[in-house]
């Protein structure tokens, strides 16, 4: 993995993680309803993460295969 790949995945989590305090604190909402949000936005980036992991698989996959023919 380069090191922009790194980076992005590193703020992404730092951003992910705030944010997740921030919506803890400040919700106006009863905690329960607070968690569900949370529960969304996690399960949306994790999803993001895997959809990335798999273009960059695909990538690497054509790149290799352009170098073995």
């Amino acid at each position: 993995m380069d090191n922009e790949n790194v980076k992005f995945l590193a703020g992404l989590a730092a951003g992910l993680g705030i944010g997740t305090v921030l919506g803890i604190l400040l919700a106006p909402e009863k905690g329960s309803e607070t968690y569900k949000k949370i529960e969304g936005t996690v399960k949306d980036v994790a999803n993001d993460l895997v959809n990335y992991g798999a273009e960059k698989a695909q990538l690497l996959k054509q790149e290799a295969e352009k170098v073995t023919k």
